[in-house]
């Protein structure tokens, strides 16, 4: 991930603990962490704790954050006894991408498979087959395959010689 940064490449965003999620009154979503319990403000691409209070969501119900912590509602509980969706694995049209980039800086036959490129790109790759949980791919700030079809216009990735 953080050669990605480096690279200019946008981070992909996923939330692991997060399966409790709602929406506040003002819009904003509201997520609560299974294992802290911490209660975060998803808006704009950005996370932050809630802080301390009533929070109004827009179904009319209620979330109270004490000492950072969300009081469980009866919903959370059961959303947290009840393992997440799984997606589907990831199919050809996820991973066109991002094959694309492995061949074009690892080479056909991986000849340029010791580059930093190609490292990168493989980890990319490694990523679009993972199977996520349905909540964390709805989460994710962007696809994996849109991370490749940006790698592939950045000079870092140079096409194997």
């Amino acid at each position: 991930m953080l050669g990605a940064l480096a690279l200019g490449l946008k981070p992909i965003q996923l939330c692991l603990a997060a399966d409790w999620g709602g929406r506040l009154a003002d819009g904003a979503r509201i997520e609560v962490d299974s294992d802290t319990r911490r209660a975060w403000r998803l808006e704009e691409g950005r996370r932050t704790l809630l802080w301390d209070g009533v929070h109004h969501l827009e179904d009319g119900s209620i979330v109270i954050v004490r000492d950072g912590v969300a009081v469980p509602t009866e919903s959370m509980l059961r959303a947290w006894e009840t393992p997440p969706a799984r997606r589907r694995v990831a199919d050809e049209v996820d991973l066109a991408p991002c094959r694309e980039l492995n061949e074009l800086v690892c080479g056909r036959e991986g000849q340029c498979a010791q580059t930093e490129p190609c490292r990168l790109a493989r980890e990319l790759l490694e990523m679009a087959r993972e199977t996520l949980p349905a909540e964390l791919e709805l989460q994710a700030d962007s696809s994996v395959g849109s991370q490749c079809r940006e790698a592939l216009g950045n000079p870092f990735f140079t096409p194997c010689r």
